[in-house]
């Protein structure tokens, strides 16, 4: 057997090459949108078709990869990945462009689906921990420097060959992939593929996700909106009654019998959707109520992801040590108290409360995320992690999506009411920017219950591995 050292390296380097790609394109949208003569609005389907093509695979990605290898289907993604950098750099126009990136999308959802698994496979619970903070703590570094090198290479060489930049890591990811990565024995009978449930889930899927997109643009009155979310409802139902019913469903329900992990995947998507509410509106706050430049709210920002990542790396092996019962549920108690402050900023407090404010949420919501990822592998048998890190990954990308949908809208809905009732501009942004911070704050507070759920410490269904 490989060291799970060297398989959390590879792992961590296909990681870093999915997130530096997301984080350095983000700051080519205006050059796009002058290249391709269109709205901010329309280069936004450059981001969001790469986004629903992304979550809507991982799941279904992650119970393949239970059937046919998680190697294979890992280094697969990291190709398929790479292919669609190829055509991007290729595209002669907007809707190549926007294929590019489904097609990225894909490859992203191969390699995000099987991450954890591959790493929750070869670590004891003693030691997962500590990998998934590293692991997390490599996300947030992309996250982090993608910006700063597409923005230098976007200057030098133009937005084309911001796209070369996943490759150096891709490359060699892939190379180390196919050396280091052993495929995990096969459990138990060859189990058929649910044809059925992966069309129905992935309908569901894409279409709820083009409903909350769309949402806070449209209106959530919009017949189209409306129309998005019920067909996903419908089309969700369906895929409920089809996995109750097939001998070898895509995903297996029963995983959500298991306190730990119905909980636990709750409480992730709270904890995302705060995090992402909060570093979707900062930069809004730091320009439209502190008076700030773009360029002075990047270097205000980039403290965020650091801090992300070594809360990460910190609390992953402290989970490890005392378990994450008694970790999880603090640090969204922390983030709680952090958006409860940011609800408490004014302009009059200038760039130190509000810095401060918004680090504490990051923080401790930050602290939560390795012990619960921790608990929720720990909580699925060995041969269901591939479809049990893809439910990871889901929960993950839905708190995502909805906090900055929940923050647009309620932004959108609350300001022009305070401008109303007689705020000036920057006092009615204010006091709508508070409203989004309370409710992120009693989100939280619901994310640090949930965590709670199941009472002592439960066996890890991994502990004798």
């Amino acid at each position: 057997m490989r060291s799970p050292w060297l398989v959390l390296g590879v792992v961590c380097l296909g990681m870093f090459t999915a997130s530096i790609d997301g984080a350095a394109l983000n700051v080519t949208y205006p050059l796009l949108a002058t290249t391709f003569g269109t709205s901010a609005a329309v280069i936004g389907w450059v981001a969001l078709a790469n986004m629903i093509t992304s979550v809507t695979g991982l799941a279904i990605f992650g119970r393949l990869a239970d059937q046919v290898g998680r190697k294979r289907v890992y280094v697969s993604g990291i190709v398929v990945f790479l292919l669609g950098s190829i055509l991007a750099i290729s595209a002669q126009s907007l809707g190549w462009l926007i294929a590019a990136r489904v097609v990225s999308g894909l490859g992203n959802s191969m390699l995000i689906a099987n991450s954890v698994a591959l790493i929750g496979g070869v670590f004891p619970a003693n030691r997962r921990g500590t990998a998934i903070g590293m692991l997390e703590t490599t996300v947030a570094l992309g996250l982090a420097t993608g910006p700063i090198f597409g923005g230098l290479v976007a200057d030098a060489l133009g937005w084309r060959a911001v796209f070369f930049l996943c490759w150096p890591a891709g490359v060699s990811a892939a190379v180390l992939a196919v050396l280091v990565l052993r495929e995990a024995p096969r459990l138990g009978t060859r189990e058929s593929f649910d044809f059925l449930g992966a069309v129905t889930f992935a309908g569901g899927m894409v279409s709820s996700l083009l409903g909350l997109t769309n949402g806070a643009t449209l209106g959530w009155g919009s017949p189209w909106v409306l129309g998005a979310l019920g067909l996903g409802a419908a089309l969700f139902a369906i895929f409920v009654l089809i996995e109750r019913r097939v001998p070898y469903p895509m995903i297996d329900l029963s995983l959500f019998r298991s306190p730990v992990f119905a909980a636990a995947n709750l409480a992730k998507v709270a904890c995302y959707l705060a995090i992402m509410a909060g570093l979707f509106l900062a930069p809004f706050y730091f320009q439209r109520a502190l008076g700030l430049s773009p360029a002075e709210t990047g270097r205000a920002m980039l403290p965020f992801p650091i801090a992300l990542s070594l809360a990460s790396l910190t609390m992953g092996p402290l989970s490890d040590r005392i378990g994450w019962r008694a970790i999880a549920p603090l640090g969204m108690v922390v983030g709680a108290v952090g958006c409860w402050l940011v609800a408490q900023i004014t302009p009059e407090g200038g760039l130190l409360a509000a810095f401060g404010a918004f680090l504490l949420m990051i923080l401790g919501l930050a602290s939560f995320i390795s012990p619960n990822d921790s608990a929720i592998v720990g909580a699925a048998p060995p041969e269901r992690l591939g479809v049990a890190s893809g439910i990871l990954a889901v929960t993950r990308s839905l708190g995502m999506i909805v906090g900055i949908a929940l923050a647009g809208t309620v932004l959108a809905a609350r300001e022009p009411a305070y401008a109303a009732a007689g705020l000036d501009e920057v006092g009615a942004f204010v006091a709508a920017f508070h409203d989004v911070f309370r409710i992120a704050a009693g989100v939280c507070i619901l994310g640090a219950l949930a965590s709670l759920v199941g009472g002592g410490e439960r066996r890890d269904a991994h502990a004798d591995q």
